[in-house]
């Protein structure tokens, strides 16, 4: 088969990058970066000038200065709208590609805006109403598959016999165990005062909810881990679990690592699913913190703790995922925003973190998801019918690009109380279209 060759006046390490993550993560194949002479000595290849020299029989892109930068500029980009698909950064009026299609790509997978942003939410984050991709209505659209296949459909245009690998649509079902259960491990103490709080706030619902548990001897009412194992067991797929195991505290407030309810859930559920770290609100402001309840998680599972995602999802590049790599992590599945949903980095393949702040790629794989729960209900107000509607928009946009759709639900949203009341049914139907080919 054709090589795959780029020539280019730059060669370094964000020129690599945006090539390893459109050729190696997105179309899955190989390329080479050859100096002028291999490039144009070579015959029978399919042959990319990244550069502003016109080059005979090559597709080019001209490039956008971004790529050869080593600092970190403010960028307002310009978006333009051409058939249907924005686009970035031109740089000619008369090529194929008016857009650097590598600048752009970068751009988004990198999360370039994030680093500069100061305007950020309660809990200290990027908000996604900042985001590019929210201001110029594409959050919802999988941008960089679109212009990778641009690239791709000119490569098989312009060469009929290249063939490119087929893809394959991929479905992770995700859970974060924020609380395991809401009494269930807990001081009898501290609960029946919590009772009687509850009777003079009037709390009708965990007033019933007690009493049941207490004096019925009914379920926990966060203890729904029968819908997960049940739907996994019907579509023979394990789930993903990520476990908040800190210290309790104003965001942190699951039962204490060595609870023997809790240590009997993990292992429990350890058995046949996929288990991953949800390091504490808390360890985002105390690094020592992430290396504990790491410790903790694989004392408790007797396994090495490779996966993550961040509680509240906070997210600071870069030093979240420079702590993360620290403490051995390898792949990490925060990024998606809480307040929306779809495609925070305009990607839904697993792809290399980037640090621009030292100009090199990492080994850390990151795992864009697409839908949270309390996106769907708490932020977008969305009623369950709607929720459905709207979430299979986004997973039909995943198939279409043959990406990954990520999921991220929790256990205590599945309670049918207050205001996930009929939220099961949007649970289940986000399931069963997510795993149809």
């Amino acid at each position: 088969m054709k090589r795959i060759i780029i020539f280019s006046d730059i060669v370094n390490n964000r020129l690599t990058y945006v090539l390893d993550v459109i050729f190696k993560h997105v179309l899955m194949v190989e390329y080479s970066i050859l100096n002028k002479k291999e490039f144009t000595q070579i015959k029978d290849a399919v042959k990319i000038n990244y550069s502003s020299e016109k080059i005979e029989s090559t597709i080019q892109i001209i490039p956008h200065q971004i790529i050869s930068e080593t600092s970190i500029e403010k960028y307002a980009p310009k978006v333009v709208y051409q058939d249907d698909v924005p686009y970035f950064f031109k740089t000619s009026s008369v090529n194929e590609f008016q857009y650097d299609l590598f600048a752009c790509v970068f751009f988004m997978v990198s999360r370039y805006e994030e680093y500069l942003n100061s305007d950020l939410d309660i809990h200290g984050r990027f908000k996604a109403e900042n985001s590019l991709a929210f201001k110029h209505d594409f959050l919802e659209h999988p941008v960089v598959h679109y212009w990778v296949k641009k690239l791709q459909n000119s490569i098989e245009t312009n060469h009929p016999n290249y063939q490119f690998p087929t893809k394959k649509y991929k479905y992770i079902n995700s859970i974060d165990i924020d609380v395991a259960y809401s009494y269930k491990g807990k001081s009898k103490a501290l609960l029946f005062i919590s009772f009687f709080k509850n009777i003079l706030q009037i709390n009708t619902q965990e007033i019933k909810n007690k009493f049941s548990y207490f004096v019925k001897s009914s379920k926990d009412p966060f203890d729904t881990y029968e819908i997960f194992r049940d739907l996994s067991e019907k579509y023979k797929k394990p789930n993903l679990f990520f476990i908040q195991i800190g210290n309790y505290g104003t965001h942190d407030k699951n039962l204490h690592y060595k609870s023997s309810e809790f240590n009997k859930l993990i292992k429990r559920l350890q058995q046949k699913n996929t288990i991953g770290l949800h390091p504490s609100y808390h360890s985002n402001y105390n690094q020592e913190s992430l290396g504990v309840e790491k410790e903790r998680l694989e004392g408790i599972l007797n396994e090495n703790i490779t996966k993550s995602r961040q509680h509240f999802l906070k997210l600071s590049f870069p030093k979240t995922y420079e702590n993360l790599i620290a403490q051995g992590i390898k792949d990490d599945y925060t990024l998606g925003f809480a307040s929306r949903l779809g495609f925070r980095a305009g990607i839904c393949n697993p792809y290399p973190f980037f640090n621009l702040k030292t100009n090199e790629q990492t080994s850390l794989i990151l795992h864009p998801f697409q839908i949270m729960d309390g996106t769907l209900n708490s932020y977008m107000n969305l009623t369950p019918e709607q929720a459905i509607a709207k979430s299979k928009e986004i997973i039909k946009k995943t198939k279409a690009v043959e990406g990954t759709f990520i999921s991220l639900w929790h256990n205590s949203s599945l309670t049918e109380q207050n205001e996930w009341k009929n939220w099961k049914s949007v649970y289940t139907a986000l399931v069963q279209y997510a795993q149809e080919n």
